[in-house]
């Protein structure tokens, strides 16, 4: 099996043993030498009881010799610490923020630059589990681009994407700092609104779709959004929560429809 068709975590694992290695076997050479020290103490001990007349050359022996094993022992600690022990934290710290940017890449939507699917199917399940034990009551509002087909092909691909990014970033920076914007799919983005029920979403939701008809965007452009909002109950899996959401806008779309809005 090549080292690509292996798992992350068993790469990370194998990895890692060279430093688990060095590690090891510093506390082993570093125990041998205590070990060393302490026989030494011992056998001067039992060296002055049995031949206590020749107590002052053996103290003198004895304490050369301790004195000795403490500056080998620093000299080694130094020497590890500078040659061995930093490199592998150096790594170490390699590794950890490489992690760290690449659960960042893989939870960011690389368009837009807000939160993808993944991370909204890793983070409702944390959601739900908060509401069924603490009652943190949230609400999801999905905004939807009015034809974004239409709007790719009256500005053109690049455009689009660019007015697509736009959109993100607008409602990013309108919602407050403890809600979450993911990219749902193509022009849809879906919020999670912590702490609101169904009503104060419901205006929430009001509330974006007039700032995005206000809204300039790049080279004039003009869009227009359809909203709706629905607050998670106790009941929801994530599953069904996503399902009510999209239930709302469809609702929300069909009433534009019914009063040419």
């Amino acid at each position: 099996m090549d080292e690509k068709d292996e798992q992350p975590e068993a790469r990370r694992t194998r990895r890692s043993l060279p430093g688990r290695a060095i590690a090891l076997l510093y506390s082993a050479s570093l125990a041998a030498i205590f070990g060393v020290l302490l026989c030494e103490f011992f056998v001067s001990y039992q060296l002055l009881t049995d031949h206590p007349t020749h107590a002052p050359g053996l103290i003198k022996e004895t304490y050369g010799a301790m004195l000795l094993g403490v500056v080998l022992l620093a000299a080694q600690a130094v020497l590890v610490f500078a040659g061995l022990l930093k490199p592998v934290r150096d790594n170490s710290l390699e590794i950890a923020q490489l992690k760290e940017s690449l659960d960042q890449h893989c939870h960011l939507d690389e368009l837009t630059k807000v939160l993808n699917r993944m991370a909204f199917d890793h983070m409702i399940v944390r959601e739900l589990e908060g509401l069924k034990r603490y009652g943190n009551s949230f609400s999801g509002i999905m905004v939807d681009v009015d034809g974004f087909r239409a709007v790719n092909e009256s500005l053109g691909y690049e455009l689009g994407d660019q007015v697509l990014y736009e959109l993100a970033q607008l409602l990013k920076q309108h919602i407050r700092k403890a809600d979450c914007i993911f990219r749902w799919r193509s022009g849809r983005f879906l919020i999670l609104a912590e702490g609101i029920g169904a009503d104060k979403a419901g205006i929430f939701a009001v509330k974006l779709r007039e700032l995005v008809a206000r809204h300039a965007f790049s080279h004039g452009a003009r869009i227009g959004v359809t909203v709706g909002a629905a607050q998670a109950e106790t009941l929801d899996t994530p599953e069904s929560f996503s399902a009510r959401v999209k239930t709302a806008l469809s609702l929300a779309k069909e009433a534009a429809v019914a009063t040419g809005t």
